[in-house]
């Protein structure tokens, strides 16, 4: 991802040097591992830029850091729209917030604002995220968002429908 897209209180951006604590403080935030199954072993912070940097093809995949526009330099979380199918219109989400900024309204501003460009620039029509029962924070944050509980499928959340509105910068 080379341009910022800009929500109400967040843009997400690339990933940047800057970076380094936030991407290793997610890895090792007990909370985050309990809810989202975690990483099988320690990772590194190589490990991390390496898997931001060599993203597939842009368009099959958006890895972006999320940052408050009053504080862009600094690193809030990591949001991804992966898995993108473009002769499906579909695609999947996730995101992973640090403590500190949990509660907020980063998480939902980024969402929307994720949904928002794949609705509007990517032309997907249906966005999934794999949520475990036991997060419910997160299923929180995705039905805030739109999103809602596939029932034949427990841990799938979905949003499919009108496209919201999107601001790049």
């Amino acid at each position: 991802m080379r341009q910022r897209l800009a929500g109400d209180h967040v843009i997400l951006r690339a990933m940047e040097e800057q970076d380094r604590d936030m991407l290793m403080a997610l890895i090792r935030e007990p909370d985050i591992i309990k809810v989202t199954k975690g990483y099988p072993s320690p990772d590194t912070y190589d490990h991390q830029i390496n898997w931001f940097c060599t993203a597939p093809d842009p368009t099959e995949s958006l890895r972006s850091i999320i940052a408050s526009k009053e504080n862009p330099e600094a690193g809030l979380g990591i949001l991804v729209l992966s898995n993108i199918n473009h002769e499906l219109g579909a695609a999947e989400i996730f995101i992973k917030l640090l403590q500190s900024a949990r509660g907020r309204g980063y998480g939902e501003d980024a969402v929307n604002t994720a949904v928002a460009y794949g609705l509007k620039e990517l032309g997907l029509n249906l966005i999934c995220s794999h949520i475990l029962e036991s997060n419910t924070a997160s299923q929180r944050l995705f039905k805030k968002c739109g999103f809602r509980r596939q029932k034949d499928l427990r841990n799938m959340w979905i949003y499919c429908g009108q496209s919201k509105r999107l601001k790049t910068g």
